[in-house]
């Protein structure tokens, strides 16, 4: 049976064009380069149909040109708005709406020194006492996220509220889930947890060298 490229219309040719996107598209590497691949095969599959008169291929890839787009876009946002931040309390409150709202009652223990860590925690309001080194967290403060990082990932003391407290928590799998999903989530993470790292590290370098400078 030979094939006759005569007969072979440039319809046709649309249809075949179209097909070896979408095969193309599993070659993706990363999800905005797949998701624009899917963009362009569904424009010139809704082409094809267009001009094939296949009405449920034009709503099927019109469906996914819109719903691709829409993600490229909500893409597109995420990555600017994590770009832009900078390192205070407004920067924080980007996470927000990735974690779930709590109200605690004062003296709710929050973890203990030596739990397993699985949470990142932001104080909306309220203050939660550290009491392995007395210290007091003030709303606006980010904290838990040293122990979810470490390769134990042990809790190095416990947290308690000192007051009712409002409290916003995200688990370490919906951290991954969102890194996964999207990269400059996972960007903007790692320079806040190494920015937090550095303001904790700060007193203890200042500690150090006024000892240096005490011995001399």
């Amino acid at each position: 049976m030979s094939f006759d490229f005569q007969s072979f219309s440039w319809i046709e040719l649309i249809g075949l064009v179209a097909s070896c996107m979408l095969i193309a598209t599993f070659w993706m590497k990363t999800l905005v380069s797949l998701r624009a691949m899917a963009i362009t095969t569904s424009a010139v599959f809704v082409i094809y149909g267009y001009f094939a008169e296949v009405t449920s291929l034009i709503i099927l890839h019109s469906a996914l040109f819109l719903l691709n787009s829409i993600r490229v876009w909500q893409h597109f946002l995420a990555s600017k708005r994590f770009r832009t931040s900078g390192k205070d309390v407004a920067e924080l409150k980007a996470l927000i709406p990735f974690m779930n709202r709590k109200l605690l009652a004062s003296g709710t223990v929050l973890f203990l020194k030596g739990d397993r860590a699985t949470k990142i925690f932001y104080l909306s309001q309220g203050s939660i006492d550290i009491p392995e080194v007395g210290k007091t967290l003030n709303a606006g403060t980010l904290f838990g996220e040293v122990g979810l990082f470490t390769p134990d990932q042990k809790r190095t003391a416990s947290a308690v509220c000192a007051e009712t407290c409002e409290i916003f928590v995200i688990h370490y799998r919906d951290i991954v889930r969102q890194c996964l999903k999207d990269p400059a989530f996972g960007l903007f993470l790692t320079g806040l947890i190494a920015g937090r790292m550095a303001e904790n590290q700060e007193p203890w370098v200042l500690k150090s060298e006024t000892s240096k400078i005490d011995s001399f």
